[in-house]
């Protein structure tokens, strides 16, 4: 039985409060069958990330989602960390594709700052240097991953093989 007030007339339900930080659009992507494809975008700032790691969480199933979620911070981080992505106003696009036996993450940037252009790829290890080991994790995790630039955007994909299920 709802709560009454004074009156007799039924309190309101409270509302529901969402962190303005947890909120991102989606991207609609009508070439793709629900719920085989998940794309959004948030804002090129770091806290961002968490939002990223729990919306992977909730589409794939915990044998590839932590892998999953690791990877896609890492490529997130690299996204605003060296392209106009982590500019002010700027956003990263992540899609995750399920397909039959494997999984697939696009990290969509904005494109390098300034004049040139750069592609990542995987710097020389240099144990003392911190950071620059963000694609190497990528390569040692993923069964397979690239790039490509799309006008001014930049892609960095991976693919995870799905564990079979037993039947």
């Amino acid at each position: 039985m709802p709560n009454r007030d004074a009156e007799g007339s039924p309190e309101p339900l409270p509302r529901r409060v969402t962190d303005p930080d947890d909120r991102a659009p989606v991207v609609l992507d009508h070439s793709c069958p629900a719920p085989a494809c998940h794309a959004l975008a948030v804002a090129g700032r770091p806290e961002q990330a968490s939002v990223l790691r729990r919306r992977i969480a909730a589409v794939l199933s915990p044998a590839t989602s932590d892998v999953a979620q690791y990877l896609v911070s890492e490529l997130f981080n690299n996204a605003i960390t060296h392209s106009r992505s982590g500019d002010e106003g700027g956003q990263v696009t992540v899609t995750l594709h399920r397909f039959p036996g494997r999984v697939q993450v696009k990290v969509i940037d904005q494109g390098p700052r300034g004049d040139g252009s750069s592609t990542p790829h995987m710097r020389p290890l240099d144990l003392e240097r911190e950071g620059g080991r963000g694609l190497r994790l990528v390569h040692a995790q993923a069964a397979r991953w690239g790039t490509f630039h799309d006008r001014d955007r930049t892609t960095v994909w991976f693919e995870l093989d799905r564990p079979r299920t037993r039947i």
